[in-house]
Parts: structure tokens; sequence; C-alpha cells
């Protein structure tokens, strides 16, 4: 216990600090600058949102907020201020706090070229100020432990800095996160300032980026130069597993730090007799094993709720703030890492130019896809465009240059929000993919619910007259004993009982039902089942879970799945718009002939040779569900429990439908191969005109047209 001089002394010598910016990254800031009492605390948060300034307000309680940067300064004068807004104003923002007399810490990426970085220097070392950006992977344990391993290397030859990493698809904000490449620029300052800081330790002169090679889908390779010192940098967004780690070579052995695990491997010594070659691997696994039990307990341990190395870093930079020494990070790291993420995002700019190859669209109205980016829309899109339709896609953010398909226009919106009149301007038709995926029950009012209604209506004033709405199979009631799921299968009598995403399904389903009546557009609802992709198999949630190199395969190995390839459901939708007057006004789409699990664990273990599976049987699962059930009642009483047998029971379905469209797909795709020199406007004129099969709209397989 401190007594109450020493506690008003820590509070008058305590620096006072300011976030601009309340989301998920400015919530880690006050967390992390919560775990320095007496050298920082939080007097300000400016964000225009009140549901952002809400979460924090939970960190830091009765913490003053305001809506500007000026109602901020014009209310207090903060000593230090952390910006955690957008990249692209920190070179305005940080400009604004250094002419206010601010010290100033700048989340990566610092600034977006080096000449916004020079000046800004300039300026605050003309005021006698601290500009600090957020490199805290140099405080982190790996990098600290790694500095003082160095000197054991001998003379420095290499450094390799490797991130993996998946791009974010939802914000728990459930606003839109970043596109994948703009989200790659955000993360790459972490390796780049890494590997820069040990070049500049071990190296003289200059660093140069000699070379950056950029890969299909974004992924980046750097070399980089500082004297007789040679780095690599790897960024991908494509690689697995996630690891982020920098590998230090010297003459007299090497270093592994891995910021996952929070782990550093050594290999010191030549390593060049048989017992080293034999005995290493043993030693370096020893210390892997260690070394992660080590750092996840001291984690669990200290209920580490910021990131690692955040709460380090900002005692640094507020030490050197009360002390006037350098800002932790050096001038040279800071300048040099904004000018290499310069030129490789400059890079990714120019080296994804738009292919050619696809076939032009035909000059008629366009077919409005909304989501037109995500894991089923693409494929939509793919097969719309394959057959010459001109496609209008609309999705949250517009995709990186390495996923737009060519001959596609391309809108950014909320649907949640106002949508421009030009996104439904002369189209005809509008498929209706987007739909909120994850979140809780106010995520899905928003994005699926209300992104519903908005966007049908704007297709009503658009003067769009069919609409196919894509919807899911959890909609419908669990069929009773015996009885197949099929396309007359009632909704789900509560519809709460599913959980947030068929609720929010049957909602925009019945509002598209009775928009479209009402509003006279033609309504076609498809109800895809669990959607796979066998050319990149990711195996659906009611086949099991993987628990680390373990797969628990829930059921009989040789019941059926209710599942659909990403490729047929994509086909099948495009075939329905160009021959909407004959689809079914509800199909559910499934495989024509619906894998087994035992089949679908092989296509897991093609790509995942060593994994295990082990098979939970009913007589096991049912036990287990019991036990289940009262450990959730005991430990959660009054909140809905959840019955894992039920979940994975067996279901049968009626797939007649599907097959009679897998056939249409069938016979449309041997036509337009029969007349391979005939131009494609005329082809898709021919199959608008004589469909394959006719399927009547209460989903009834009638006839073959000749």
């Amino acid at each position: 216990m401190i007594n109450s001089t020493e506690e008003v002394a820590q509070t008058r010598s305590a620096l006072r600090v300011a976030i601009l910016g309340a989301g998920q990254m400015a919530c880690q800031h006050a967390r992390a600058i919560g775990r320095l009492p007496g050298l920082a605390t939080v007097t300000g948060v400016v964000d225009p949102h009140a549901d952002a300034l809400e979460s924090i307000r939970r960190i830091v309680p009765g913490v003053a907020t305001y809506p500007s940067i000026d109602a901020l300064l014009a209310a207090q004068q903060p000593d230090v201020v952390h910006v955690c807004t957008p990249p692209s104003t920190h070179e305005a923002l940080t400009e604004r706090l250094i002419e206010a007399g601010c010290h100033v810490y700048v989340e990566k990426p610092f600034v977006e070229t080096r000449t916004a970085a020079v000046r800004l220097a300039a300026l605050a070392d003309a005021r006698g100020l601290r500009i600090c950006p957020g490199h805290q992977l140099l405080y982190e344990p790996p990098t600290r432990r790694a500095l003082e391993l160095l000197p054991t290397l001998g003379q420095l030859t290499h450094v390799e800095s490797y991130f993996s990493f998946r791009a974010a698809k939802h914000l728990q904000s459930g606003r839109a996160p970043l596109r994948d490449d703009l989200q790659l620029l955000d993360i790459l300052p972490h390796p780049v300032y890494v590997l820069l800081d040990f070049l500049e330790r071990a190296g003289e002169g200059n660093t140069e980026l000699t070379a950056i090679e950029i890969g299909p889908r974004g992924t980046v390779h750097a070399l980089v130069r500082r004297g007789p010192i040679t780095g690599t940098l790897v960024v991908t967004l494509e690689g697995r597993p996630v690891e982020s780690y920098l590998r230090v070579v010297g003459t007299n052995g090497s270093i592994h730090a891995d910021y996952v695990r929070s782990t550093v491997q050594t290999n010191i010594g030549p390593g060049a007799s048989g017992i080293d070659k034999l005995l290493t691997p043993y030693r370096v696994a020893g210390q892997l094993l260690t070394g992660t039990t080590s750092a996840m307990g001291r984690r669990f341990l200290k209920r580490q709720t910021s990131y690692p190395g955040l709460a380090e870093i900002f005692s640094a930079f507020y030490e050197s703030v009360r002390d006037g020494h350098a800002s932790p990070v050096t001038r040279t790291n800071l300048i040099d890492t904004v000018s290499i993420c310069e030129r490789i995002a400059e890079a990714l700019a120019t080296a994804n130019p738009a292919s050619e190859s696809a076939p032009a669209p035909r000059a008629d109205a366009p077919i409005v896809v909304t989501g037109g980016t995500g894991f089923l829309g693409r494929e939509v899109v793919r097969a719309l465009v394959a057959g010459g339709d001109a496609v209008r896609v609309v999705s949250r953010r517009t995709p990186p240059d390495w996923e737009r398909i060519p001959h596609v226009e391309y809108f950014a919106a909320d649907l949640s929000e106002s949508i421009p009149p030009a996104i439904m301007a002369g189209a005809t038709t509008l498929i209706h993919c987007a739909a909120e995926t994850a979140g809780r029950w106010e995520q899905h009012q928003r994005n699926t619910v209300d992104a519903t209604e908005r966007v049908l209506e704007a297709a009503r004033i658009g003067g769009v007259q069919k609409v196919i709405q894509v919807s899911s199979i959890s909609v419908m009631a669990v069929p009773g004993r015996g009885e197949k799921l099929s396309e007359k299968t009632p909704y789900e009598p509560n519809p709460r009982t599913g959980g947030p995403n068929a609720w929010g399904k049957i909602e925009a389903e019945r509002l598209a039902e009775a928009h479209c009546r009402e509003a006279g557009m033609e309504l076609r609802v498809v109800r895809p089942s669990a959607i796979v992709d066998y050319r990149n198999f990711d195996p659906p949630g009611l086949l099991g879970r993987r628990v680390g190199n373990f797969f628990v395969a829930a059921g009989m190995p040789g019941h059926k799945l209710g599942v659909v390839d990403v490729v047929f459901c994509g086909e099948a939708i495009a075939w329905m718009v160009r021959n909407f007057e004959v689809a079914p006004r509800v199909i559910n789409l499934f495989e024509p002939v619906l894998p087994t699990k035992r089949e679908l664990i092989a296509h897991l273990r093609r790509a995942n040779p060593d994994l295990t599976v082990v098979w939970l049987v009913p007589v096991v699962l049912h036990p287990l569900s019991w036990f289940a059930l009262a450990l959730q009642k005991l430990l959660r009483p009054g909140k809905p429990a959840m019955n894992i047998a039920k979940m994975f029971a067996r279901l049968r379905y009626d797939t007649s439908l599907s097959a009679g469209l897998a056939s249409a797909i069938t016979a449309d795709k041997a036509r337009r191969d029969y007349h391979p020199t005939e131009p494609l406007r005329e082809q898709s004129h021919e199959r608008r005109s004589t469909p394959a099969q006719v399927l009547p709209a209460d989903g009834r397989r009638t006839a073959t047209v000749a």
C-alpha cells in the first residue's frame, strides 16, 4: 500500500494523455495505459460516434469525451496525445497536435509517405516535442530477448522477417473492415520495422530497398540491404499457418524470435559436427516446448488484456517525454519504415492490372449483385460474366485489384444506410446475396434485415423487375421423424431458437416476400445448404470441429450431409437469372447427389494427410450432450443451453429440384459448346429463349425442350 502523500505525488507527476479515436485499437491503448498508474492517466477521448465512446468509458470510467479534436484542445491541454484514427488522417492530426504543443504517439502506419514523415519529424524537433510511431513489437519479449542474445551470433550475415495473417472479414462493431490489400498495408509496418531495427544495429550506412516482388494475390517479397547485411521480408495473406517471426543469422549461430507464441529459440555454435546435427533438433524442440508453456502461462496468470509490448513502449515514450530523452524508436527506424511501406504500396497498386481475357459484357441492362465480393457472391458474378452478362457488384468495400473480375462494375455502399440511386440505374434484375454471417443480434438486424429492406426499396425506386433473394435452409423447421427437408417445409416457428443468423435470414425472406408482392416485383428465393468449396475444402460446421491436429466428426460416417458446392451454387443462380420465368419460386440448393460424411472427411484429409479423425457416433454423442446441457445450466443459469446432439442430428433431404436444375445447367453448357463460333451475345439470347429444362414455379420438373 502507498500512503496518501505518495498517491498525490504520483498523481501530480502523471502525464495527461488523450486518445484520438475510440475503436478497437484505442481500447487496447486505454487498457495498456491503465497498467501504468503514476506514469500516465487518460484524461480525454475524442470520437464522433457515441457507441464507440461508450465502449471506452467501460475501460476508463468517468473519462471526459469529446466529439472533435477542437473540443478536446479547447477543454484541456494534454501532455501526450495518442492518434488511433484511420491512417489517412495521421499526417494532418499529428501536425495539428504538434502545433498545439503536444507530444504525439501515432499508431502504425505512422504516415503514408517519406516526405510527410521527414516533415513532421523536423516540425517536432523545432518545437522540442517527441513523436513516436506504434512499433510495439520492438518492446515485446521475443525482440528484447533476441537483442540480449545478439552478441553471441558473431558477425551478423542475414535477417529474415516473416508475417502471414488472415485478413479480417468482420469487425465486432459491425462496421466493414478494410479491404484485404489495405489490411496488408496496415499490418506491413510490423515486420518492416523489426527487420530494420536489427539491420540498423548490425550494419553501417543507409538502408536500401533493392528489390520488390508482388505475388498474384498480394504476397510481398522484398530484399533490404544495409551496408554488408542483407534482410528479406515476406508478408502474405495466403500463407498458412498464421505466423510472425524474425530469424537472425550470424557467423556463430541463429536466433528465431516467434511473435505468435512469444518465444525465442537459439541455435548457437558452428553446428558442423555430427553430434551437433543429431542433437540440435531436440534442443530446439525443447526450447519451443518450454518457452511456449512459460509464455502462455505468463499471459494467463497476468490476465493481460492489451497487446504485448504496448504498455512497455508507452512507458519508454512517457519517460522520454518526462526526462527529455530521445524517443524510444529511432528517427532512422521511423523514416525508413515509412519509406519502405510507401514503396511497397506503390508496387501493390501497379502489380495487378485488369485482365482482358474475359469476354466483354453485352451492352444491355446490368444485373446488380449485392455481396458480390463474398464467398458465394464471387462465384455468382463469375458465372454471370462467363455467360456474357453485364454485372454491377455492390459491397461494403471494393475488392483489392487481384480479386476484381474483369468487366465488372464495383460500387462500395453500406446497404443498411442510404443507397445511391446509381446502383440500381438501368438494372432489371437484383441478386441479393449480402447478409451478415457473424456477430450479435444487432449486427444481423442491421446488416441482414435492415439492409434487405433498404436494398429492395432502392430496387423498387430504380425500376428493377426481378429479384433473387439468397437465403439459407436454416430458415426452415426441423422436419419430423421420417420426413425430408424440402421446399414445402415451413419456417422455424420460433425464429430466435436458431440464433441470430437463422433469425436474420427468416426476417429477410419474409421482408422480400412482402415487399416484392406490394411493389409488383417478381421474386425467386434460393436457399443454399452448407456451402463448401472442393477446390479449397473447409469442412462445414455440421460435419464436426477441428481441435489442433484432431478433427472431431459428429454422427455416423455413412450418413449424408446437406451441402452444396459454391461453384454449382453460382451457376444455379446465374441459370435462374437467364431462365427466370421457368425458375422455381423457392429452391433449396443441395449437391444433386449428397456426399456422405465419410466422403467429406476424405476431402479434408487430402489437404491434411496427418490429421487424426475421431468419430463421435450417436451412442457417444448423446451422453456427452446430456452432460454438456447440465453443465451449461449450472454455469449459465437462465440462459438457453445448446443441445449438441440436436445440432448434429441426422437430417434427410429432398434434392430432386437441385438434381433437375443441375441437369438443366449441364444441357445449357452443352448447347453453348455446340456453337463455338457463334457470337456470345447471340448464344446468350438463344439460351434465354429455349431453356434446356422447364422448371415451373411450384418446383416440379416437367419437360425437356428439344
